[in-house]
């Protein structure tokens, strides 16, 4: 799936996520590196992002319940606007979009399994569908404790 559902802002594109001269909020990962962000892109697609920073006034924010890699691929998405969901990921990226209501990701993350199904065999099915129903699982148990 390539489409995107989101716009954003033409003069921020993933390119600009590494230039730190964009950030003003710090995102902080699992393995205790960090890297900077912009409040605006994260707003833009995230009622709990404008909420920490509008309301809250959070200048940093910790993505330490997910691996690295997966975080980097949401902060990746949330400039692009588009992602590419690998089964090998699939679980962590649907949690993740959940904790942060990142509606189109989730969308993004069902279709993706949606076509998973389609093109698995009648055993790995069921390995999906558990995966699927401990995604849905986890969303139900995860809070923002910002």
């Amino acid at each position: 799936m390539s489409v995107s559902k989101v716009s954003v802002p033409c003069d921020f594109g993933v390119e600009n996520l590494y230039d730190e001269f964009h950030g003003n909020v710090t995102v902080e990962f699992k393995d205790s590196t960090s890297m900077k962000a912009s409040s605006l892109i994260l707003s833009w697609n995230s009622e709990v992002f404008t909420h920490l920073f509008k309301e809250l006034r959070q200048g940093t924010v910790e993505l330490k319940d997910f691996s690295k890699e997966v975080a980097v691929i949401l902060l990746e998405s949330l400039y692009s606007g588009d992602i590419v969901v690998e089964r090998s990921h699939f679980r962590e990226i649907y949690k993740i979009s959940h904790a942060f209501k990142v509606e189109w990701l989730s969308e993004k993350c069902i279709a993706a399994f949606t076509e998973f199904c389609e093109s698995s065999s009648h055993d790995s099915l069921n390995d999906m569908v558990f995966l699927f129903n401990e995604a849905l699982y986890s969303e139900k148990t995860l809070k923002c404790e910002k």
